[in-house]
């Protein structure tokens, strides 16, 4: 029996009600610190309710980065949700079934992908593994799309620093240096051996990839059942950029994608570029990751990018209102009484030198261009479980231009 204490209704679409088993240490737990700082514009209680029926299936310690995409042109205040997973992090363990005190749901292990998941996660744990070196983190992102009482299935990015193209490594290698990506983590994240045909085509773009840029993420896009990767590049200019697609022979615009590139690049301190891959070449919709750093309190260069978005029609006003207020963070001494048990655990553990702090900031803004135009924008919110040092008896929290920029959201 469930504890009654432990019940919480939420409100569906179609004015239903639904009850959620908030378990201790559930995900849920987390989301209700950040919910407050969150406007509706953004996401609204029905929407809550339909992440908050994905997070119940997940402890909370799985992970301390999480986060939301938002459609900045949709009027309705929906996002996905999306979790970080980092390499040595107590969550790859618990993915992994290797932590007892946080296992998965075992209606969850009864679901190929998870299965696929829990494997992966296995081998990236083994020190002779290809993974153990190449991978840094995997990210679980789910389609918000209602509410089901089936367990949630997620789309799957790896992360890695070493998927670039060195002169001296094509030269002496005896196989293509990044057969780890295509016959280890896609093989074992999709539970099969890689198609030939998109095998080929990944191959070829991973060796096509300019001298200095790289793949900061591979991705899989299994809630979906689709034969595609995608693959997001790092340190790439717009000159690289048109060049790259042209060697691949991407049916896009070119001359339209290069203004768009030179724009951007104006507003935001970087710009990468997200491909997706079929056994037939590149799709014609590309992704364009726009990244500021420090948050808006600090850097007027958000608002600016965000008024830019408003007057192209990509962003709709009161999203981009609802994202400048969105940076904020939850003190553990204001929220005693709801704060999530791991996480309190481990500050009284470390004493008064250390209080328990959710940060929420702004990662990047990505607008989707198709062929010949953008045609839509998203934002990436996240969210940060941290330990903040209290050296002089006083929490230390860092202004929002300190607040950790990570770099790993696909």
């Amino acid at each position: 029996m469930v504890s009654p204490s432990l019940l919480s209704y939420r409100c569906h679409p179609k004015n239903c009600v639904v009850m959620v088993c908030i378990q201790e240490n559930s995900l849920v737990q987390y989301l209700d610190l950040v919910k407050p700082g969150v406007s509706e514009q953004l996401i609204d209680a029905a929407h809550w309710a339909d992440i908050e029926a994905i997070a119940q299936w997940l402890p909370g310690p799985i992970t301390n980065f999480f986060g939301f995409e938002c459609r900045l042109g949709d009027p309705i205040p929906q996002a996905d949700f999306l979790l970080s997973v980092g390499s040595e992090e107590v969550g790859q363990r618990i993915l992994a079934g290797q932590s007892p005190r946080y296992p998965l749901d075992a209606a969850l292990l009864r679901e190929p992908v998870w299965q696929q998941v829990q494997q992966f996660t296995q081998t990236w744990l083994d020190a002779a593994s290809d993974l153990y070196p190449n991978v840094n983190n995997l990210w679980l992102e789910f389609d918000v799309n209602g509410s089901s009482a089936e367990p949630p299935i997620p789309s799957c990015f790896f992360g890695s620093q070493t998927i670039f193209v060195s002169p001296d490594t094509v030269e002496h290698a005896t196989e293509p240096p990044h057969h780890w990506v295509s016959r280890t983590a896609i093989a074992q994240l999709q539970g099969q051996p890689m198609d030939a045909a998109l095998e080929a085509q990944l191959l070829h773009c991973l060796d096509a990839l300019p001298v200095g840029s790289h793949v900061f993420q591979v991705g899989l896009m299994l809630a979906r059942q689709v034969n595609m990767v995608r693959i997001c590049l790092r340190n790439i200019t717009p000159k690289q950029v048109l060049n790259y697609l042209a060697r691949l022979d991407w049916q896009g615009d070119l001359e339209t994608l290069l203004l768009y590139l030179i724009k951007l690049s104006q507003r935001v301190e970087r710009v990468d570029v997200d491909l997706d891959v079929s056994p037939q070449g590149i799709s014609p919709k590309l992704g364009l990751e726009c990244y500021l750093q420090a948050q808006p309190q600090l850097n007027p260069a958000w608002s600016q990018l965000l008024d830019y978005l408003v007057t192209e029609g990509w962003c709709l006003p009161e999203k981009r209102v609802a994202l400048l207020k969105y940076p904020g963070f939850a003190r553990e001494r204001d929220h005693r009484d709801r704060w999530p048990s791991y996480p309190r655990q481990l500050s009284q553990f470390l004493g008064d030198r250390r209080e328990g702090v959710f940060f929420r900031g702004l990662h990047h803004i990505k607008l989707v261009f198709h062929t010949d135009r953008i045609v839509e924008a998203k934002a990436y919110c996240w969210v940060s479980q941290q330990l903040i040092g209290k050296p002089t008896g006083q929490l230390a929290v860092p202004t929002a231009g300190q607040w950790p920029q990570l770099d790993a959201v696909p």
